[in-house]
């Protein structure tokens, strides 16, 4: 899949309201994100693909002047046949220098 049939798939996902985040796993980590800034970056974020896992990817998102960004990894996965969006984990990261990266 190439990532604008990706972002296509997890707007409408997003959109159904069909994502798993695991609170749990993030929250023991000690990653500070709410489920807003989660739906923010897997909304307007820019993707990539992860270097290793094959059907992974990153999403990342920030605004300026924020010092930090989030990033989110995850999958587009299926249950019983309807698809859904499984957040692996989520945390802040610092903010690149420069201007915001545009959407891919």
């Amino acid at each position: 899949m190439d990532l604008g049939e990706l972002r296509k798939n997890v707007l409408a996902l997003l959109e159904w309201g069909r994502v798993d985040i695991p609170w749990d796993h993030i929250l023991a980590e000690g990653h500070e994100v709410s489920d807003e800034e989660i739906q923010a970056t897997l909304g307007r974020g820019t993707y990539e693909f992860h270097e290793v896992v094959d059907g992974r990817y990153l999403a990342t998102y920030w605004e300026r002047p924020s010092p930090v960004a989030i990033l989110v990894l995850f999958e587009l996965r299926e249950l019983e046949g309807a698809g859904y969006i499984q957040v692996i984990t989520a945390f802040h990261i610092r903010a690149p220098r420069g201007r915001p990266r545009r959407r891919r």
